[in-house]
């Protein structure tokens, strides 16, 4: 059973990359095999899944190349026993060109990230308000705040910049951001796990900081001594060079690597081009993880799409699990303004919302937004909501999607994305990093603009007159490698949600 199944894995790996393999397929173990029943382990419900999904049909081809056989697939949930490390290899070099993991100890022990035993002792709160009132009561705080004045011998200062209404509970799952919201569960769970780091990226108000904050509320919920912090970008980089002026980066050094066990930073993009303060974070980054901290990193680009990142840290953001979030479909977008309204106790009757969502398709922010000006108005005139009152009551505040968009509008912002210019897209060139701009631009103006605008013949003529045929090459294409490649279905979203504000 074993060599069948080892064997199997062998035909495979080369098919995948080896972030893939090692955090999907390997801690997938083979419990028995029966005649043409073949018995799979998953060491959770969401690992099962994402396995049976995406790679089943990969493994049982495997199988059969091995074995000419075809074979039933059973699955058990066979979770991770209190202290026992993930089946990874744990390096002790200081050769960080694999991934160094270690689970959760399930004890009730005092502890944190780092310690000598390589375990994570786990606190539990008492509530949802733990987060809180911890700090009332005297337990260290959750968040850093970042202050470059604060002395580094009295530890995180008490103020939380944690957002108390971003949990998990107020995050409205869909199939735009599952993936997103199930790993970020994951980290909660189990700080420095599986996924570490955990890079979340999409474009603007769709959820990232969110679940960001959701992360921080939970981790100290179960952990409430553990040291959290929270920040962003930008914050990072004022910080160090406040501290690099000022001769105290020994102290901003032990804020983040020594008196640090979970680093959530926001917008981590804003870091790129800025040389000495990518260089700063290289080493805190590779500080923390050597030692077995969690790290969750948000960003508006896929790693290898921000520019004037250093090649190292694009290399070390994908070591855990990159996860996108995509502008909400309908049916996630009616569920978030029924959630915020109840949030904010406004009857919102069930047209009313299909009537918003359907009319504010850009991000969530515009979403709540405009719910919070449709109940202003409605209090305050004591007019009930009615679909015919929200038109009213939000036409001018916010356009349709696409009543700004053309032709020239979406070749501009795709060139200026690209870094290419606007006379390539209509010209001839054929090398990729021109020809894949341009289907992609020919694939937006297709799919955001009305039909009567952005017809196949009309879209052809705006890029160099070339042909009808050429642009519905082009669409098909783009459509197929969203499905496959995840750095395109990363470009086209954030396209997408970046045209659409």
């Amino acid at each position: 059973m074993s060599s069948l199944w080892e064997s199997a894995l062998e035909r495979l790996a080369p098919k995948l990359n080896s972030s893939t393999f090692e955090t999907w397929i390997r801690p997938i173990e083979c419990r028995e095999i029966t005649g043409d029943r073949i018995v799979l382990g998953a060491p959770d419900q969401f690992s099962c899944d994402w396995f049976r999904e995406h790679y089943l049909g990969l493994v049982l081809g495997a199988l059969r190349e091995v074995d000419e056989r075809d074979y039933e697939v059973v699955f058990e949930i066979v979770p991770q026993r209190a202290g026992e490390p993930v089946p990874h290899p744990i390096s002790t070099s200081s050769d960080l060109s694999l991934p160094v993991v270690i689970a959760a100890a399930a004890s009730s022990s005092s502890g944190s990230p780092g310690s000598s035993s390589q375990s994570r002792a786990i606190a539990h709160g008492t509530g949802p308000q733990a987060a809180l009132e911890s700090v009332a009561d005297g337990v260290p705080p959750l968040i850093m705040s970042g202050d470059p004045d604060a002395s580094p011998s009295s530890g995180p200062v008490t103020r939380s910049e944690l957002n108390p209404k971003y949990t998990f509970d107020s995050f409205v799952v869909g199939p735009s951001n599952q993936l997103a919201h199930a790993a970020s569960r994951v980290c909660a769970d189990m700080p420095a796990g599986k996924y570490n780091p955990l890079f979340i990226y999409g474009g603007v108000g769709l959820g990232k900081t969110h679940l960001l904050h959701a992360i921080g509320a939970e981790i100290h919920r179960k952990n409430p001594t553990w040291r959290i912090s929270y920040l962003w970008g930008e914050r990072f980089m004022n910080e160090y060079i406040h501290c690099l002026r000022t001769n105290r980066m020994d102290e901003f050094r032990a804020r983040y690597r020594e008196r640090c066990d979970v680093l959530l930073m926001d917008d981590i993009q804003f870091i790129a081009g800025k040389d000495r303060t990518q260089d700063e974070f290289f080493h805190t980054f590779n500080a923390l993880y050597e030692s077995h901290r969690q790290i969750v990193l948000t960003s508006d680009k896929y790693p290898h799409e921000i520019p004037d990142l250093e090649e190292r840290l694009r290399s070390r953001f994908q070591w855990g699990l990159i996860a996108d979030i995509q502008p909400p479909e309908l049916e996630t977008r009616v569920s978030i303004l029924k959630k915020k309204a109840d949030a904010e106790n406004l009857v919102l009757a069930d047209d009313v919302a299909l009537f918003l969502a359907t009319t504010i398709k850009s991000h969530v922010r515009d979403l709540e937004s405009s719910l919070v000006r449709l109940a202003a108005v409605a209090s305050l005139s004591g007019t009930p909501i009615t679909v015919e009152f929200a038109r009213k009551a939000i036409e001018g505040s916010h356009a349709r999607a696409g009543d700004n968009l053309s032709i020239d509008a979406i070749q501009k912002h795709v060139a200026q994305y690209f870094e290419v210019k606007v006379s390539d897209l209509k010209g001839e060139k054929r090398h990729r990093a021109i020809a894949r701009p341009r289907q992609i631009a020919m694939y937006l103006c297709r799919t955001l603009l009305p039909h009567s605008q952005a017809s196949f013949p009309e879209i052809g003529r705006r890029f160099g007159d070339k042909d009808h045929s050429t642009v519905i090459s082009a669409c098909r294409k783009i459509e197929q490698l969203m499905e496959t490649d995840p750095e395109t279905k990363g470009q086209v979203t954030t396209l997408k949600s970046q045209l659409l504000r």
